[in-house]
C-alpha cells in the first residue's frame, strides 16, 4: 500500500445481488490510467479488496485460508493462510510424503518457515506471520519438482503413522503388523520397518485408549465418585510398595438387589486381564427370579490363587452379612 499512488486508484461500490451466500455489495479497485482493470479478469490467485463492513471507509486484505480438510493433499498459493505455524509443518509432512520427495525446513521457528526441496529442485516455499491478518500467509512458492522419489523419507515418523491410522485401529484394534504394513505400502508405497509400526500402532491405541498408567491413578477418584453417586456401596483398594496391589468392588444396589430378591446361591468365577499389567478378575454373581445372571462384587488381584480368593470371600462375607 505504500507503493501505491493516491490519485491513480479508486474504489468503487458496486451494487448487485448475489446469488448463494455471496455479498450484496462488492469493491473493485479501478485504475484511473487509460487502461482499465475489469473484475473479470482478476486471476483466483490476486489478493482482492472487499469492503470490510468493521471499518469505516476502509479496505481489508481477503486471502485463501487453508481448510483441516485439505490437510489430506495440501495445495500450496500465493497469499494463503494459515491459522498456526503446526499446521503448516503438517501440510510440508503431508506434501512431502505424498509426492515421495525429501523436503528440508532450515527456517523453522514461531514466525517464519522455510521448506525447499533436493538441490537443484526448484520446489521452494517460504510462509511468514502477517501484521494485518495475524495469521500465517505464504509469501514465496515455486511449485515444479524435477527430483527424483525417493523410498525411504525421514518424515515417515512413528508418530505420523500413529495420527495418520488413528480411525483405522479404532475400527480394527486388533489389526496385525503384517496387514498395517501392507496398507502403508499400498496407499503410501512406502515400507516401514517392523519396529516403527509397532510403535506407531501403540501411538495410536495409547490415543484410543488412554495411558493405562494415568488411568490407575484415577482409581481414587473414581472410587469417591462410586460412594457419592451410590451411597452404602463398598470399595476397598490395596497398595503395594506404592503401586496398585488388589481392589473390591460392590455396590450398594447390587447388594441389596440380591438379598432381597435372588436365590441365595453364590456362583464364583475368575478371569485374565488382557491390558498391558495384566491381573485376575475375580468375580461373584447369583441368579435372579429370571433365571438371568445378577453382579454381586467383583476384585481385581495380581495373581488366581489361595489367598486372593480367601481375601475375596472374607471381604464378600463381611460385606454381605454372612
Amino acid at each position: 500500500m505504500d507503493n501505491v499512488v493516491e490519485p491513480a486508484i479508486r474504489i468503487v461500490k458496486k451494487s448487485k445481488k448475489a446469488a448463494g451466500s455471496r455479498l450484496k455489495n462488492s469493491m473493485v479497485v479501478v485504475n484511473d490510467a487509460p487502461e482499465e482493470v475489469e473484475a473479470d479478469t482478476v486471476e483466483e490467485e490476486e489478493l482482492e479488496l472487499p469492503a470490510d463492513s468493521d471499518a469505516e471507509g476502509g479496505v481489508r486484505l481477503n486471502f485463501k485460508s487453508f481448510m483441516p480438510e485439505d490437510l489430506n493433499n495440501p495445495i500450496f498459493k500465493l497469499g494463503m493462510t494459515f491459522p498456526s505455524a503446526e499446521i503448516v509443518r503438517n501440510a510440508v509432512t503431508e506434501c512431502n510424503l505424498r509426492h515421495m520427495v525429501d523436503l528440508k525446513m532450515p527456517r523453522n521457528d514461531q514466525r517464519r518457515i522455510g521448506a525447499h526441496c533436493a538441490e537443484g529442485c526448484p520446489w521452494n516455499l517460504y510462509v511468514s506471520k502477517d501484521s494485518r491478518t495475524k495469521n500465517f500467509v505464504v509469501k514465496r512458492y515455486v511449485p515444479e519438482h524435477n527430483c527424483r522419489r525417493e523410498r525411504a523419507l525421514r518424515r515417515c515418523t512413528v508418530a505420523w503413522l500413529g495420527q495418520k491410522y488413528l480411525d483405522s485401529f479404532r475400527a480394527d484394534p486388533k489389526m496385525t503388523l503384517g496387514n498395517f504394513g501392507r496398507i502403508v505400502q499400498k496407499e503410501w508405497n512406502l515400507i516401514p520397518s517392523r519396529s516403527k509400526l509397532c510403535r506407531a500402532r501403540s501411538v495410536a491405541l495409547r490415543q484410543i485408549y488412554g495411558d493405562e498408567v494415568a488411568q490407575y491413578n484415577h482409581l481414587w477418584d473414581y472410587g469417591q465418585e462410586v460412594r457419592r453417586s451410590n451411597p452404602g456401596s463398598t470399595f476397598y483398594l490395596g497398595l503395594g510398595d506404592g503401586h496398585f496391589s488388589h481392589l473390591y468392588i460392590s455396590l450398594d444396589a447390587c447388594k441389596r438387589g440380591f438379598l432381597t430378591g435372588c436365590r441365595h446361591v453364590i456362583c464364583l468365577d475368575g478371569c485374565h486381564i488382557k491390558t498391558k499389567f495384566g491381573g485376575q478378575l475375580l468375580t461373584a454373581v447369583g441368579v435372579d427370579p429370571n433365571d438371568c445372571i445378577f453382579p454381586i462384587a467383583y476384585a481385581a488381584v495380581e495373581v488366581e490363587s489361595k489367598a486372593t480368593w480367601k481375601w475375596f470371600l472374607e471381604t464378600l462375607k463381611q460385606d454381605l452379612n454372612i
